[in-house]
C-alpha cells in the first residue's frame, strides 16, 4: 500500500497534465471539493462519523487543520504549478529536499538532537541550495516552498488528534467555502471549464477526488502497519520518477548547476539512510 501510494503520486503529472487548460486556482479548487464526497464514502465505510464529530468538537483540532489546510494547498499549488509551467525538476528537487527538511524541522520546532551524520546531510543540502543561489541568482523558491510546506503540514499532522481520513475530510471541508467561491466566480468571468468541455472532461476533473484521497489514504494504512524508516526511504519514489519525467516526457533543462546540485542533495540522502539502518531496523 505504501509503495503503491507513492507510485500513484509519481505518475499524477500526467494527470494534471491532462485538465492543464483550468489553471493551477481552478484545479485546486476541485480537488478540495471533489475529494469531500470521496472522503465522506470511506468515512462511512469506515464508520468513522463519529470520530469526525469528536474533531469537529475540538476548537485546538479545528485549527491545526485549517492550518494544515493551508499548507496542504500550498503544496499542491506549487506543485501543479510546475507541471504546467515545465518546472517538473523543481518539484523533483522540492520533494527530495523534504526528508531533510523534517530532520532540520524536528531540531528547530521539536528539539530534537541530531546526530553527527544528519548534521553532515542537512549541511549538504544547504550547499546543493546554495549552488543553485549561485549559478542562476535567484533562490529556488518554488524547490524550498514545496519541501517545507510539506514537511511543516507533515509535522502539524503528526500532532494533531484526529485520523487521516477525518483530517483529510475536515481540512477540505474548512477550504471548501473558498473553493466553491473561487469556482464561482471563474464561471462568472466565464472562464469556469467545468461544464463548457463535456461530460468526460467534466468526469476527469471529478476524477480529482479520488487522486487526492485515495494515495493519502493508502499511505495512511501503510504507516500503521511499517516502521518510519520504511516510509522515510518510500518517499524518494516519487522524486526519483519527476525527474526522469523531467528529462523524458516533461522534456527539462539539466545543465552541470542542475547536475551539481542534486548531486549533493542525493549525497546527503545516502548519508540519511545510511543514519537509518544504523539507528534503526527498517
Amino acid at each position: 500500500m505504501g509503495v503503491g501510494a507513492f507510485l500513484i503520486w509519481s505518475f499524477t503529472p500526467f494527470y494534471f497534465e491532462a485538465v492543464q487548460s483550468l489553471g493551477v486556482i481552478e484545479i485546486v479548487a476541485h480537488r478540495f471539493l471533489w475529494c469531500i464526497p470521496f472522503m465522506a464514502l470511506v468515512l462511512t465505510l469506515a464508520r468513522q462519523w463519529a470520530d469526525l464529530f469528536a474533531a469537529l468538537r475540538n476548537r485546538r483540532v479545528l485549527a491545526t487543520l485549517f492550518l494544515t489546510a493551508a499548507l496542504i494547498s500550498v503544496n499542491w499549488s506549487m506543485f501543479i504549478f510546475t507541471v504546467v509551467t515545465d518546472q517538473l525538476l523543481a518539484s523533483s528537487l522540492g520533494y527530495f529536499l523534504s526528508p531533510l527538511v523534517n530532520v532540520l524541522l524536528g531540531f528547530v520546532v521539536l528539539r530534537e538532537r541530531l546526530s553527527s551524520g544528519q548534521r553532515i546531510a542537512v549541511a549538504l543540502a544547504a550547499i546543493g541550495v546554495g549552488i543553485q543561489i549561485v549559478a542562476f541568482g535567484q533562490v529556488p523558491w518554488i524547490a524550498l516552498v514545496i519541501a517545507f510546506s510539506f514537511g511543516s503540514y507533515g509535522l502539524l499532522r503528526k500532532t494533531v488528534a484526529a485520523g487521516p481520513a477525518v483530517g483529510l475530510f475536515v481540512e477540505c471541508t474548512v477550504i471548501a467555502p473558498i473553493a466553491a467561491a473561487t469556482l464561482i466566480w471563474f464561471s462568472i468571468q466565464g472562464t469556469g471549464a467545468f461544464g463548457q468541455s463535456g461530460l468526460g472532461f467534466d468526469a476527469l476533473i471529478a476524477f480529482s477526488g479520488v487522486v487526492t484521497g485515495l494515495p493519502l489514504l493508502m499511505f495512511a494504512a501503510s504507516a500503521r502497519r511499517v516502521k518510519l524508516a520504511t516510509i522515510g526511504l518510500m518517499q524518494y519514489i516519487a522524486p526519483c520518477f519527476y525527474l526522469v519525467f523531467a528529462l523524458t516526457f516533461f522534456p527539462q533543462p539539466f545543465g552541470t548547476a542542475e547536475i551539481v546540485t542534486f548531486a549533493f542533495i542525493w549525497l546527503a540522502l545516502i548519508i540519511y539512510t545510511v543514519e537509518i539502518f544504523r539507528t534503526r531496523i527498517v
